[in-house]
């Protein structure tokens, strides 16, 4: 009588045991097939800061379903007083190209977020712009299935990252063919009396730590105009966009004013649009215009 129960509560524990492999073998197998996104937050190690630098990268739905398919990238900058995580820290973003692509709105492309610090992404108190160029692309191309080309590639920011992105679009024009920039703080001359460029940024400083309008003008976007005429690559195309009521009026300036006055002289070479939505320097007028670019940057 104790055999037979023996033997029968190894059967009940046998029984169990495949149960509970054959769950876990479904779970692995629905995993495997299901389109769901990734966040990879990421450091590397950065020659030109030679210091660990954070990083986040938004792969696709689809990215790991088909293991040969390469995707087109965006580079998006954060602004003034963020890092990393400013973008996608933002649930409504996220849930929001998430829906664009698993609506079949655009195609799958992989999102870059580096950590610029407060650099503005220029090579001042740290070599921030060398890093992106020399170091974060390279190791992206290298580690994740990029397509490699001028096409594919963009580069986009708000606030202090739509300086940035201006600044290496005209700058590095064979790189990236599009720049989203919202609410740009590309101030022309000089920025509001107001703007953390004047109080805030190392890079615009002298050496008594005062703001020098001397550096902010060695920093300015019209210095590289030459090198994107020189470029063979093109179109460019430009999305801009700011809030009509942004507090930040030199912005708002550049925006509508300053900017298509030197857009309006290459229209051979590039097409952009302007768009001012209701609102001030804030995540709901970016939500919009980022919206806006990518249904048309990545239609399908």
């Amino acid at each position: 009588m104790k055999i037979s129960f023996f033997f029968i509560s190894l059967l009940l524990m046998y029984s169990c045991s495949q149960e509970k492999k054959q769950k876990i073998e479904n779970v692995n197998e629905e995993k495997t097939h299901r389109s769901s996104n990734e966040l990879i937050h990421n450091s590397l190690f950065s020659k030109q800061l030679n210091r660990s630098w954070n990083v986040m990268i938004y792969l696709p739905p689809h990215y790991y379903t088909d293991s040969l398919k390469h995707f087109d990238v965006l580079y998006l900058l954060h602004g003034h007083g963020g890092n990393e995580t400013s973008w996608m820290g933002s649930v409504e973003i996220k849930s929001m190209i998430d829906n664009l692509i698993l609506s079949d709105s655009i195609k799958d492309f992989i999102i870059v977020m580096p950590d610029g610090g407060n650099s503005w992404f220029v090579d001042g108190f740290e070599k921030m712009e060398s890093a992106i160029i020399k170091d974060l692309l390279p190791n992206i191309y290298k580690n994740f299935r990029i397509n490699q080309n001028f096409e594919s590639t963009s580069i986009g920011g708000m606030s202090a990252g739509g300086y940035g992105s201006l600044r290496f679009v005209l700058k590095y024009p064979d790189l990236f063919q599009n720049a989203v920039l919202m609410s740009p703080a590309s101030y022309f001359p000089l920025p509001d009396k107001t703007s953390y460029a004047r109080s805030d940024v190392a890079s615009f400083k002298d050496e008594n730590g005062d703001f020098s309008s001397k550096k902010w003008t060695q920093y300015n976007y019209l210095n590289y105009w030459k090198s994107f005429d020189k470029s063979t690559k093109f179109p460019h195309h430009i999305y801009l966009s700011v809030g009509t009521t942004d507090g930040f009026t030199g912005i708002i300036k550049s925006v509508n004013e300053y900017l298509p006055i030197e857009l309006n002289k290459r229209k051979g070479k590039l097409s952009y649009e302007i768009q001012n939505y209701i609102g001030g320097h804030e995540m709901n007028v970016w939500k919009q215009a980022l919206k806006r670019a990518l249904l048309k940057i990545y239609k399908k």
